[in-house]
């Protein structure tokens, strides 16, 4: 710092002294200029706001979604039996059964015991029917004994499925005369039946078969030793079991 004053004052007296002397020339040795100084200026703080970057979409509508409630429906009581179901009746079925009725001509009224036996195929059935009027012969002509009816039947069941169910049959009958003192004789004639049945089920396979009905008989050829009545009404409730 001093060698630097002392320059300084030289040079001032150099210059006052100039217009007399004329030229004057000052050396300075030895005098070393300061290192520079750096000087670190901090640069002001400059606030960039953010950028608000907008995207637009397009609108689009969503219609709202229907609400469906479903309801669970109300349970019913359980049925008392199984009901009748066209599932219940099987294919092939067996019918063996048994009842009691009546037959009838212009000579009067007898009790009759009846007999079942089918084969059923789905609404058909082909069986056996049987009416036996034992001690009854006198109802249906002029002599005394017991009299027999088997008839070959082919029979439909309509409503298959249903528990009351029409039925129709058409048959061809073989009847037998046992009258009393005298050889039996016997006689071929046809039938047709209508009625009404109730099939109870036990299970899929199973019923019991309650029926009612009513038949028209006609015999076609005459019976030796006897007059009997060519024409003649069958009656009777029979109850079967379906197997």
């Amino acid at each position: 710092m001093k060698p630097a004053i002392v320059s300084c004052v030289l040079s001032l007296s150099a210059l006052a002294f100039a217009p007399v002397a004329g030229a004057v020339e000052v050396y300075v040795s030895g005098v070393v200029s300061p290192p520079p100084q750096v000087v670190y200026v901090p640069s002001p703080r400059v606030y960039i706001p953010p950028t608000r970057v907008f995207v637009t979409q397009p609108l689009v509508h969503v219609a709202p979604r229907p609400v469906v409630v479903e309801q669970s429906p109300t349970p019913e009581d359980p049925p008392t039996h199984p009901q009748p179901q066209e599932r219940r009746d099987p294919r092939a079925s067996f019918f063996v059964g048994a009842g009691y009725g009546g037959i009838t001509s212009d000579r009067g009224t007898a009790g009759t015991w009846r007999l079942h036996l089918g084969l059923g195929l789905g609404a058909t059935e082909l069986g056996l029917r049987a009416d036996i009027a034992d001690r009854s012969m006198a109802t249906m002509s002029n002599r005394e004994g017991s009299a027999y009816r088997v008839g070959a039947e082919v029979a439909h069941r309509f409503l298959e499925g249903a528990t009351v169910r029409p039925v129709i049959g058409a048959s061809f009958d073989r009847w037998q005369f046992a009258p009393d003192g005298a050889p039996g004789s016997g006689a071929f004639g046809v039938g047709a039946r209508g009625g009404v049945e109730v099939h109870y089920h036990l299970n899929p396979g199973a019923a019991l078969v309650f029926g009612a009905d009513v038949g028209y008989h006609r015999i076609l050829a005459a019976i030796d030793d006897a007059d009997v009545s060519r024409d003649l009404l069958t009656f009777g409730a029979t109850m079967d079991i379906r197997l």
